[in-house]
Parts: C-alpha cells; structure tokens; sequence
C-alpha cells in the first residue's frame, strides 16, 4: 500500500464555499480506499486560483514531495493542479523527480503513453475553460469599470467601497500612503518606512503589519493620483486622489534611482528536456551546464554528469538550442502526420471507455441510490402494513437524505464524466501543429516536448527519441537515423554530433 496525500482547492468566487473541499476531500477518499492507497494528510487551499502558483498549501506539498513523506498526490481533477501549461509541466517535473505520482479521483486519465497525451489534452482544456470564464465575469464588470465602481477586486490601501459601489478613501489607510510616499521620497529605505508605519498602529489593507514587499507596489500604484483602471479602460480623476501628480512623479523618479543602483540579475536558464534526456553511454539523466566563451557570449549545454566529473564516460556535450530544436522539429515530422494523429485519437478514446468501464463514477453511485431508493420502498411498505415502531420514520428520513446526497454526487460524476471523442481529440492535436497566437518559439517547443516526448538518448552519433505514442500497447521506436553531417552543419565539431530514432 503507497502513502498518498490529498491536494485540494476552490477559487474566490460567490459560489466557492468550503462545501468544495468537503466534496473533493470526500471524493479524493473514496478514489484513495478503492486503489489501495493510505492517506497520510492534506494540504488546501481555499479561495486561491490555479492560474497562479502562488499558494501557500501547494507550494508546500511541493517542498514536502522531497522529503519521502508520500508517494502519491489525489486531486478531484486536473484544474486542481493548475491552470496554466508551464506551471503544469514545472510541478510536475518536481514531482515526477522526487518519484511522486499524480492521480485524479474523477477524471479517466489512464496509465501508458496515451494517458500522457490524454493529460495535456485536459491540461489545455482546462486553461481554454479558465479563459472563457474570465471573458464572461468581465462583460458584466465592463459596465461597473465605466462608472468607476468597484469590480469586487479588491482594494488599494486607503480606499474602500461606498454603499452605492462607487470607491472612496479610508482615512488610515490614506495616512498610511502619504507617510510611505513622503519617506520613500526622502531617501528612507522600505525597512525604516514599515518599522514607522507599525509603530504607529497602521496596518495593511489585510489588516496585518507593514511587510517591505509592499511598499513598492504601493508606490507604483497610479490609483493613489485618482487614476481609475480596469482591463483596458483608465479613466484620468476616475477616483478620489489620496496625493499628488507631483508627488508621484518624485516617487517614481527616486524609485529608478534605487532600481539602477542594483546589478540586473541574470534570467535562470530553463532545459526543456531536462528528466528526459538520457547519456546513450551509460543512461545518466543529462544535466543542463552553462559557460562563458572568449568572446563572452553565453553558451548552453547537455552535459552527461559522470562525463563531467570524469567517471569513466566520454559522452560528450551537446549544445541545448541545437538538441531541443533539432527534437521539436523531429517530433512534428514524424506524430503530426494525418495517420499518426489518427490512430493516436483512436487509441486515446479506446482507452477512455476501457477505463470508465472499470473506474465509473456514475456506475458506482448509480448502484448506490437504487440500494438506497430499495431501502425507502421496503421502509413504506412497512409502515403502510401497520408495523408501528418509533425507529422506522427516523429511518425512513435518513434514507430519504441520503438519496438526496448520493443524487447530488450522481449529478456531479454525470457533469464530470466527459469522454474525449476521437474527433475533439484529433482537433486538439492539430493545435500543436503551430503555434498558437501569442505564443513564443520556447513555449512552442516546451508545449510539444511536454506532451509527445518520452525520453531521448544521446549518443555521439545519434538520437533515439522515444514518443509518447504507442502502437499495439507498446512504445513507439523510431528507426535509427545518421545525423553527423546535419550536426557539422550546425556548428558542432563531430564529438557533439547526434542523430534520432
């Protein structure tokens, strides 16, 4: 039996009570108990978007996945997680590292290669549906925006919102913001200016201390000149002003002093195939290594790890920009072809069904309330024969709550229980054929890689790339191709040479 933890959470929202944790609690339990899986705690987090990573529970369940605590992760589906690819695939890596598995208590994500697929296909389903809401809560906020109501937000320190919804100033909060303006102003660092504001009783919009984190935020904020913003509408004297242009300006002028008196850090590098890059040698996972030429450009590389530390393999590097590139390209040639989509649609739905036929939801609950409306039929049928005890109208009102409860669940599985048709999954697969608008040439290859790639083994000579994309329940191998002369052209000596499969 594997030691397993429950990762739940509900967004702000009117509708978002702590009824959705019960729920997914009590959903994640049962999906626990049937898989043989021990439950050994929980993390939560309430009122919190999975379009941000930013969440305390969460952000902890990560750290503690390190620590051989568990070895699973139960949520009640994929938009638990996130909602948003690259954090999606960054979390998951982390996890997939530290050797803990994901599993969803009400979405039919089967094991195997396809059930990868399947995964990325809900994963971006997810986001498209997180979109859509946000552009249909922002029709109806549209109009409060033009009026220079409150949107239901949140507020900027020293204002709050008047019983007509219009926006006014807080006092304290307002003195608040003219202090820290009028400190910053002068040269006082954010230590000193929140050291005053606490001493003297004035607290944040949480109600909490004053943190130096807020206090450029604070001063950036254009509200506190009047200046009225929401989505692409601003409205210059939208709102009461709470300082002065003129103070603003002196405000923002000392905040560019401070910016540029500190050295700019340099952006982390990301390895798109990290975990799943392999030495050919002696399948080390390859490790992402940086270095400087004499030129003092930056170069990037594919380093095996026992190569470097001169252990006993000469695999040697392979720049990055030419391995991840040169494997997006060959991804796209060999799975993006009309049959190759075919079939993986095809196997992906087969999949879906085999798997809801063994793991439905609405099957078990079903069983459940036709026990249940059983149970009531004989409970009536007693009392309507004369059988006078006290227990039977008490039993008869528990059994009654529970078909109510277990009709909710019923209805729940029924809106949850969606299958992908082979059309809907052949559509979504065509989107990975381009990028999409907006999207940059790193989120591209992060996308494919992310979803097609299994592992790729790098040898001298050649790449094998190993999809997945399974044929008949196996793995898909691609056949061996020679690549030295692609490799020479492209800048590398034949050491750093490769080839796929």
């Amino acid at each position: 039996m594997k030691n397993a933890v429950i990762y739940a959470r509900y967004s702000a929202g009117s509708k978002q009570t702590e009824q959705s944790i019960e729920g997914q609690l009590r959903v994640c339990t049962e999906y626990a108990e049937k898989n043989d899986l021990r439950i050994v705690g929980t993390y939560i987090d309430r009122k919190i978007s999975g379009k941000t990573d930013n969440r305390r529970e969460f952000q902890r369940m990560i750290d503690d996945s390190g620590k051989k605590i568990f070895e699973v992760v139960v949520m009640y589906q994929t938009d638990r997680f996130a909602r948003n690819r690259y954090d999606s695939a960054v979390y998951k890596h982390i996890l997939r590292k530290n050797g803990v598995e994901l599993k969803y208590a009400t979405t039919n994500i089967p094991e195997g290669p396809e059930g990868i697929i399947l995964e990325s296909l809900m994963e971006g389903l997810a986001e498209y549906y997180s979109a859509e809401l946000s552009q249909k809560i922002k029709r109806g906020m549209r109009e409060s925006a033009l009026k220079c109501h409150s949107t239901g937000a949140g507020h900027s320190l020293g204002y709050r919102t008047a019983p007509d919804k219009s926006i006014v100033i807080e006092p304290d909060g307002a003195k608040a913001v003219q202090i820290i303006f009028d400190m910053y102003i002068k040269g006082r660092s954010q230590v000193e200016i929140c050291d005053h504001l606490n001493s003297l009783g004035l607290r944040t919009v949480q109600g909490k201390p004053f943190g130096k984190n807020s206090i450029n935020k604070i001063i950036k904020n254009k509200r506190y000149i009047g200046v009225y913003s929401y989505d692409d509408i601003v409205i210059e004297d939208g709102i009461p002003a709470i300082i002065s242009k003129d103070t603003f300006r002196l405000a923002q002028l000392e905040m560019e002093r401070r910016r540029t008196r500190k050295r700019p850090k340099s952006p982390k590098a990301e390895y798109l195939l990290s975990g799943k890059a392999f030495c050919g040698h002696c399948q080390k996972a390859l490790v992402g290594v940086s270095g400087t030429g004499r030129t003092g450009n930056k170069w990037y590389y594919y380093y095996c790890p026992d190569s470097r530390a001169k252990k006993g393999c000469d695999k040697k590097p392979v720049r990055r920009e030419w391995l991840e590139e040169f494997v997006v390209r060959q991804t796209i040639e060999d799975v993006l072809r009309p049959e190759v989509i075919k079939h993986v649609s095809e196997k992906c739905y087969e999949m879906q069904l085999r798997y809801r036929e063994d793991n439905s939801d609405v099957l078990y609950f079903e069983s459940k309330l036709a026990e249940v409306k059983k149970a009531i039929k004989n409970t009536l049928k007693a009392i309507e024969s004369g059988v006078v005890t006290k227990a039977l109208p008490t039993r008869l009102a528990e059994l009654e709550n529970e078909q109510e409860s277990i009709e909710a669940e019923l209805a729940i599985a029924k809106a949850t229980d969606v299958v992908i048709t082979p059309e809907q999954i052949e559509f979504l697969l065509w989107q990975f054929a381009q990028p999409q608008k907006g999207e940059g040439e790193d989120e591209y290859r992060r996308r494919i890689i992310k979803c097609f790639v299994h592992k790729v083994f790098l040898f001298d000579d050649k790449l094998l790339i190993y999809y997945n994309v399974s044929r008949d329940g196996k793995t898909r191998k691609q056949s061996e191709t020679e690549l030295l002369e692609e490799a020479l052209s492209a800048g590398f000596d034949e050491r750093s040479s490769g080839s796929t499969m």
